[in-house]
């Protein structure tokens, strides 16, 4: 972040002595970008089922607001979308045959809408997921032919091509979830015609076809990918850990009252060991969910109850803590961020840092006037 700050100051005394009028729409726009550059943290908050951005700067005492601002353009809250280390993308239903994908890359801060379902005419097509692999955009979707019938597939759409650049895949069974790793698609399907068992169809990321299909039984509740690239089968008593290259299997089960419980978070964070941080619902508790780690190594979920390290005035009057909306790692600061809504009002949130050695211990809070979603890191 500061090597930007160098770069950008450096350029800025090279043009001074000889502006023109025409350049002074370039210094504006380097001003913009070390602006953002310069920022430690972009945070995706939501109010009033918006998605937007706010920039945040840190230092070794405090976090604050950010004056700067992010290129991304604020769009309606959607459960089709897809993050994964800079990327964020978000699927916006336009019409009932017809929708668009938003793939903003904040390593950059750029955004590229792209039209899914042109080429489709009077239909009802609903996506179900989405991901981005290179310059690959994967949606599974639904398309309804009649009333009562429903055909399957997963579109991949090559980026880089501006022509013939869509390929469909059939499937036999209802995509829910799709997700990316070891050169292959994992698709996450059910069964609603006969079993409503779920299955994996497996499709090759090079040739675009179905390469194999795996059953999964009943209550799988998500799939998603570990630090290894393999594929972790989340259920509610155990969860599965699937090698993405040999198709190999293990299973892992829990102690009764000990089961992490990560199926119901639906955007994992890990840190450089390989554990999960996530937001854990809680029963007949405080608060309906805290934060979590989940340590895959060693089948071990530690809980962060928030009366074990924050005083009641605290909790009430200071912080106003209501449910908790996110659970992020800063690998770089050693630090647990915790996102969550305000008790008093459900519109504006709150985010925590949180020193978890040799004791968990609150390093400090911000105030926001949106829920935190989502938080990613400027190298």
């Amino acid at each position: 972040m500061k090597t930007y700050s160098i770069i950008y100051a450096l350029l800025a005394l090279v043009v001074v002595g000889c502006i023109k009028s025409s350049d002074s729409q370039l210094i504006e726009e380097i001003e913009e970008k070390e602006s953002f550059f310069n920022a430690d943290y972009i945070l995706l908050q939501e109010s009033n089922g918006v998605l937007s951005t706010q920039l945040l700067k840190s230092s070794e005492t405090r976090i604050d607001l950010s004056p700067a601002e992010s290129a991304f353009s604020n769009v309606p809250l959607s459960d089709v979308l897809f993050l994964k280390e800079s990327i964020f993308a978000n699927y916006t239903k336009l019409t009932d045959c017809s929708g668009q994908v938003t793939v903003h890359d904040f390593s950059d801060d750029t955004s590229n809408i792209v039209a899914v379902f042109d080429d489709l005419i009077e239909c009802n097509v609903s996506a179900t997921s989405i991901t981005v692999e290179s310059n690959i955009l994967y949606v599974s979707y639904v398309l309804e032919e009649t009333s009562k019938t429903d055909t399957y597939f997963v579109r991949a759409i090559d980026l880089s091509a501006s022509e013939d650049n869509i390929v469909d895949v059939a499937l036999d069974k209802k995509p829910l979830q799709i997700i990316f790793t070891g050169g292959k698609l994992f698709v996450l399907t059910i069964d609603l015609e006969i079993t409503d068992e779920y299955s994996l169809t497996v499709i090759d990321g090079a040739s675009t076809t179905v390469i194999h299909e795996i059953g999964l039984g009943y209550d799988v509740e998500q799939i998603f990918v570990d630090t290894d690239q393999n594929v972790i089968i989340s259920y509610q008593e155990l969860h599965t850990i699937l090698n993405s290259a040999t198709m190999g299997v293990q299973y892992i089960g829990y102690e009764e009252g000990k089961e992490p419980i990560f199926s119901d978070s639906k955007f994992n964070r890990f840190d450089d060991q390989g554990r999960l941080f996530y937001k854990r619902p809680i029963e007949d508790a405080a608060y309906s969910k805290i934060p979590a780690i989940y340590d895959f190594s060693n089948n071990l979920a530690i809980l962060y109850f928030y009366e074990n390290f924050l005083t009641a005035s605290q909790l009430e009057f200071e912080y106003k803590i209501g449910d908790t909306t996110m659970v992020s790692y800063d690998d770089e600061n050693s630090i647990m961020l915790v996102g969550y809504q305000k008790l008093d009002d459900e519109s504006k949130g709150g985010l925590l840092r949180i020193q978890l050695e040799p004791a968990p211990k609150v390093l400090d809070n911000l105030d926001l006037d949106g829920v935190p979603y989502q938080i990613f890191y400027q190298n």
